[in-house]
């Protein structure tokens, strides 16, 4: 790992030991190249980190994806990193309707966003097919960084991104409740 940067390697770093949702990359996967948006990331379990809750987002009668929060202690806070939230998608969406969905519901909610943000969003976010994943990683900084198929596809580093996005399924101001409540381990 010498010929990476230091900002590279203090990101393998916090992904070796603090990513949560049960994976960690292998370290086989980053021996011998630099870190870009086309290393292949290899994931295996992680014990220390445990779910929090898992809901199934609908709209009408067809499953949209399924959703878990993950967290080092089983356990959710509000804007208390880390935190992961994983999507795994049922159905084919683009990537400008995941963009458009997220606008919507920051206005719906009367979230302040950045232009800067969903121009990010544009870049790194690719159309969705069935059993696709997009894993959002918050490390204990508030640093967002985006995961699509195990691959890790970018980041965005102002914390408050973090919590305006993780709003979306977490806030008391979500549009679904319900799943809000499996997703942060209330029962009904």
């Amino acid at each position: 790992m010498g010929s990476l940067s230091s900002q590279t390697k203090i990101f393998i770093f916090f992904c070796l030991v603090l990513l949560p949702s049960h994976y960690a990359y292998s370290t086989q996967a980053l021996s011998h190249q630099s870190f870009n948006l086309e290393t292949s990331i290899e994931v295996t379990p992680v014990p220390t980190f445990k779910l929090v809750g898992t809901a199934k987002m609908k709209w009408l009668w067809f499953e949209i994806y399924e959703a878990k929060v993950l967290t080092p202690t089983g356990t959710y806070e509000l804007n208390k990193w880390p935190l992961s939230l994983d999507l795994l998608y049922k159905k084919t969406i683009s990537a400008e309707q995941l963009i458009q969905s997220t606008i919507d519901e920051w206005e719906r909610q009367n979230i302040d966003y950045r232009v800067e943000w969903v121009s990010r969003l544009r870049d790194i976010w690719p159309d969705i097919a069935p059993q696709d994943q997009l894993i959002l990683y918050v490390d204990e900084e508030g640093i967002s960084h985006f995961f699509y198929n195990k691959q890790f596809i970018g980041s965005l580093s102002e914390p408050l991104f973090s919590s305006a996005f993780t709003a979306i399924w977490l806030s008391k101001n979500t549009l679904k409740p319900t799943q809000r409540n499996q997703l942060i381990g209330i029962k009904p």
